[in-house]
């Protein structure tokens, strides 16, 4: 019998296949290798004697996934609109996770259950250790943005199927620290050196059409320390101290973003305008090209975020390339030697010319528009070209 409209079904069972995926998504939670970089995992089971209580592990965002609860789908949300919180795991639900864990567990595995199933812990003790930074390898080459569930699953998959030898040990989507989309780069850490060598060597590598870039993890942090960006701590060495995000736009001569408590007026006082004088630099601006179709330019803008911090973009609808203005100098030649993906096509980029770029400056001095850029069409600090070629637009007001 069907349940009555508005009465929520009792699930007294999870499907074999689900969970057969959720004992092996908490084998995974308590690997070397994941160990190695959740520092929540680390912190929560030596506060709790080594156990990781089932209620903390039903919150990630996989095993809630697993469970069809809701979930947190790592899609940026509008500018009006406030995220809101997940709800609750509903305690049965946490009940009969750790039911299910314990029933399909056996004496060969690593890990263990309390009796009463309501918490987990590893057989043996965990030993950090730095090797996972020499056998992991960057990949960069997917499509900014585009993010499916099963996305790190299909990724692994590929990844075993590739790789001679074995299986991969872990594998990570790196995401824009600011928005939390995925970036179109994942790290792939491998079981052996030789395999991590011998996949960064490859030039061959296709995923779903993409051409996949590799390069190890350490040759990639070097060049990323060679072009002065600043170091998510994703690519970061082991042991090696880096600047805070402050202290690296002190040294860069960059000015990092005031909070927005500052930003906020005193009630009652007139808005003003702060007129400053603007910095035109033209190594600032980028030429891409490549662009089919019409996507918005709030599009372009997160899609280019991937390539450092956009100020605007200038865009004719039914162009085929267009001028991105950076808050700072950026390196595509190096960053993007191939393009950037984005939706169907591939964008490319070059310099732009003295003589274009002071044009730029002057249509953007022309509209009036600051180094803060504008806020129309929905994109903050973007703008787009009319089609005589000059900006639209009226100037921000803070």
């Amino acid at each position: 019998m069907a349940p009555a409209e508005g009465i929520p079904v009792i699930v007294t069972e999870f499907p074999a296949d689900t969970t057969q995926k959720i004992v092996a998504q908490v084998k995974h939670y308590f690997s070397d290798a994941n160990l190695n970089q959740d520092s929540y995992m680390r912190q929560t089971v030596a506060e709790n004697d080594g156990w990781m209580p089932v209620l903390a592990l039903s919150r990630f965002n996989r095993l809630r996934q697993l469970m069809d609860l809701p979930y947190d789908a790592k899609k940026q949300a509008s500018k009006n609109t406030k995220k809101q919180p997940l709800p609750a795991v509903p305690e049965h639900y946490v009940r009969l996770l750790g039911a299910s864990i314990k029933n399909a567990l056996v004496e060969s595995d690593d890990v263990e259950m309390k009796e009463d199933g309501s918490a987990i812990r590893r057989k043996s003790a965990f030993e950090p250790s730095d090797e996972w930074y020499s056998r992991t390898v960057h990949f960069k080459g997917l499509k900014y943005g585009e993010e499916t569930p099963d996305m790190i699953e299909e990724l692994t998959e590929f990844f075993n199927k590739t790789v001679e030898g074995g299986e991969i040990e872990l594998l990570r989507l790196r995401r824009n620290p600011k928005t939390k989309q995925f970036k179109g780069n994942v790290l792939v850490q491998f079981k052996t050196q030789e395999q991590a060598d011998t996949m960064a060597a490859r030039d061959d590598l296709e995923y779903e059409g993409a051409k996949l870039a590799p390069s190890l993890l350490s040759a990639y942090h070097d060049e990323k320390l060679a072009a002065n960006d600043f170091m998510q701590g994703e690519l970061r060495k082991p042991g090696t101290t880096y600047q805070t995000y402050e202290e690296w736009c002190e040294a860069t001569g960059r000015k990092p973003a005031a909070p927005k408590s500052e930003k906020r007026k005193p009630e009652g006082e007139p808005e003003t305008e702060e007129v400053k004088e603007e910095v035109t630099d033209p190594l600032t601006l980028v030429r891409f090209s490549g662009v089919t179709g019409e996507p918005q330019i709030r599009e372009l803008k997160e899609a280019l975020g991937a390539v450092g911090p956009v100020r605007f973009v200038e865009f004719e609808q039914g162009a085929d390339s267009g001028i991105v203005r950076f808050s700072e100098v950026v390196t595509t030649a190096e960053s993007h030697p191939d393009g950037l993906k984005f939706n169907d096509m591939t964008l490319e980029f070059a310099a732009v010319d003295e003589e274009t770029a002071a044009a730029f400056f002057e249509r953007a001095k022309a509209a009036g528009i600051s180094a803060r850029g504008n806020s129309r069409g929905g994109s903050r600090g973007g703008a787009r070209g009319n089609r005589r070629g000059g900006f639209r637009g009226k100037r921000s007001r803070k």
